[in-house]
């Protein structure tokens, strides 16, 4: 009997582990999304958000920042922000600072201040989980390109870390001006990493191509959150 029971309260946080609420959260048991006796415990919680140990340096989260479950996407926003916006052009960064010689001026995050990781207060997935998630660096982002295994799954990848455990990282394209474009070809993801004093590191991926690239600071990507171990 005891077993049995053991067993159903396994089963019951199992059912968390596949789907979040609108904010990223674990879903109530029961919910879409469904996980096995053998993975139950592979899954760990922080302020209600759920997050899985690949065995690298930092824990992912499961979901993108304001998705629904592991394979949706979730909001998207501009390097440097943490509020969604319908138009994302470099005149409506919060840090625009006018148009240089090569491209867009920044007043944050440059040569001049030499901040080149994000701060809290500038952090979308800080200030939509908590302070104890963040985005991840470009380091963390080139780690998890070159220790775990990448499959393409038409959507997406599966990651799987070195001891077997996973995450989903779907399609998202870019939002630029009005609308999102490439959704259901790239994979564009947000580090809190800046590159000089008009771009910023992102993840980019496809079918047959995944790296760390730059990229416009004003271009709507989405956020996979990390948390320390």
């Amino acid at each position: 009997m005891k077993k049995l029971l053991l067993f159903f309260a396994i089963v019951s946080v199992a059912g968390m582990l596949a789907s979040c609420n609108g904010n990223g959260k674990a879903a109530e048991a029961g919910s879409e999304g469904t996980a096995t006796e053998e993975n139950a415990e592979d899954v760990g919680f922080l302020q209600g958000f759920a997050y899985v140990d690949l065995g690298l340096s930092v824990n992912w989260a499961t979901c993108n920042v304001g998705a629904n479950a592991p394979e949706e996407l979730g909001d998207y926003y501009a390097w440097g922000e943490t509020s969604k916006k319908d138009n994302y052009t470099a005149e409506s960064h919060k840090f625009y600072g006018g148009e240089g010689e090569f491209g867009p001026k920044y007043t944050k995050y440059t040569s001049d201040d030499n901040l080149e990781k994000l701060e809290v207060a500038d952090d979308a997935a800080s200030n939509s989980w908590g302070n104890v998630w963040r985005m991840p660096t470009k380091a963390e982002f080139q780690e998890l390109i070159d220790k775990c295994t990448w499959t393409w799954k038409n959507n997406g990848y599966e990651v799987k870390g070195a001891n077997g455990q996973t995450i989903f990282l779907p399609l998202t394209g870019a939002f630029w001006n009005g609308s999102v474009c490439n959704e259901k070809i790239d994979g564009l993801y947000w580090s809190s990493t800046a590159d000089g004093s008009m771009k910023a590191y992102y993840l980019s991926f496809a079918d047959q191509r995944k790296q760390v690239s730059c990229d416009g600071r004003y271009y709507g990507h989405q956020i996979r959150p990390v948390c320390a171990k």
